[in-house]
């Protein structure tokens, strides 16, 4: 049942979405042929998408809304709401669905009602690249996900696509609270329009990251050439690279099925994301890194931060920290319940390694790429000297 709700509510999303482009595209007295033309879209696939008939990439929506002069925002709001901009905050679901339904209850009860978190849905987001260029061309006002997603305006934040950045939480919270991550960082994110809402870095999307496969992998030369899936990231591809397996891209969404049908044999992801995505299915063996899952940011463009009064915006920083200690919480008590069940229902076999082995050849291979200029060692200076 609650698949048949989930699907049906996407139905009337699509379709609410069609009609206010057709009524947008007609109040510009564009007509259909126009306008998909100026979006780089086919005739035929528009004009499913403004009969509700299909999605469409967020991205494209995007540029559908500029052509019109309309925020992306305004396609998922109700009538009521449409013209409240400044009180309300646009985001996408992406990963963080359930953070953000909490985020969305804190900041609700922290100003009173008067701002609301509206949450895109039912469209392909692909790449989280493109999702962090929209929240930088200001077409959506928040954005959570992993610092390292925003290194192409941020370089210092490329080491963190690798494991084993810190030792511990408090190294690792040193380092955040740094003059160095505050002037490259924290400022050149403000530059370019991005502020940080969780100065207390305490959003964590999982406690520690493993590999699974469909076999066991005890020592870093266990993934000579294993194909292993990575995101879009020339950082992990040189990784991979040297440590002598076969890198290959795959979405997020695609990472199952890519399992499932042999195209990887190996995934590094958070242990907390295996059940709920049945990824042990074929693959049961669970190596455990010991490596220090890096907290997500809550970024917020200061175009919006800056609309709202002192007031509010001290609201919707202890609604973003109460949040973050909730879904932090969830997710948790989560990871140690879905080991149980993974064990359970699909066989899995988690496996207690030697770190050391996967430190040493992870600071072997950090320090080639900071020789070839790919990261930066004034950065990797920061993060071990913070104190």
């Amino acid at each position: 049942m609650e698949g048949v709700d989930k699907v049906a509510l996407e139905a009337l999303i699509q379709k609410n979405v069609g009609e206010r482009i057709r009524k947008l595209r007609k109040a510009k007295n564009l007509n259909a042929v126009e306008l998909a033309s100026k979006a780089g879209i086919s005739q035929g696939q528009f004009s499913k998408i403004e009969n509700g008939k299909a999605t469409i990439s967020i991205k494209n929506l995007a540029g559908i809304c500029r052509l019109l002069g309309y925020p992306l925002s305004y396609l998922f709001q109700s009538e009521s709401s449409a013209h409240a901009g400044t009180r309300t905050i646009t985001t996408v679901a992406g990963l963080e669905h359930e953070g953000l339904h909490w985020l969305d209850r804190e900041i609700s009860r922290y100003t009173d009602k008067v701002v609301t978190l509206n949450t895109l849905g039912t469209v392909q987001f692909g790449p989280v690249h493109e999702q962090v260029d929209l929240l930088l061309k200001g077409e959506i006002d928040l954005f959570v996900e992993e610092l390292v997603h925003f290194s192409r305006t941020a370089p210092a934040l490329r080491h963190l696509a690798l494991p084993y950045c810190f030792r511990s939480k408090a190294k690792r919270l040193a380092f955040f609270r740094s003059s160095y991550f505050l002037e490259n960082v924290t400022n050149r994110l403000l530059a370019k329009g991005i502020r940080c809402l969780n100065p207390r870095w305490n959003w964590i999307r999982g406690l520690q990251n493993v590999i699974i496969s469909n076999r066991p992998i005890i020592t870093p030369r266990d993934v000579k050439g294993l194909r292993v899936r990575i995101y879009e990231s020339d950082i992990l591809k040189k990784f991979w690279d040297k440590m002598g397996a076969i890198p290959v891209v795959v979405p997020y969404g695609g990472i199952r099925q890519a399992i499932d049908s042999g195209k990887v044999d190996a995934v590094p992801m958070f242990k907390a994301l295996l059940y709920r995505n049945r990824l042990c299915r074929n693959a049961g063996f669970i190596t455990i890194l010991g490596d220090l899952a890096c907290p997500m940011g809550v970024f917020v463009t200061e175009k919006k931060y800056s609309s709202f009064s002192h007031e509010i915006q001290n609201s919707l920083k202890k609604a973003c920290n109460s949040a973050g200690d909730i879904f932090s919480l969830t997710v948790k008590r989560a990871e140690k319940k879905n080991e149980k069940l993974n064990m359970s229902r699909y066989g899995a076999v988690y496996l207690k390694v030697d770190l050391e082995p996967w430190r040493l050849e992870t600071l072997r291979i950090r320090r080639e790429l900071m020789a070839e200029k790919m990261l930066s060692r004034t950065a990797w200076d920061a993060m071990e000297n913070a104190c």
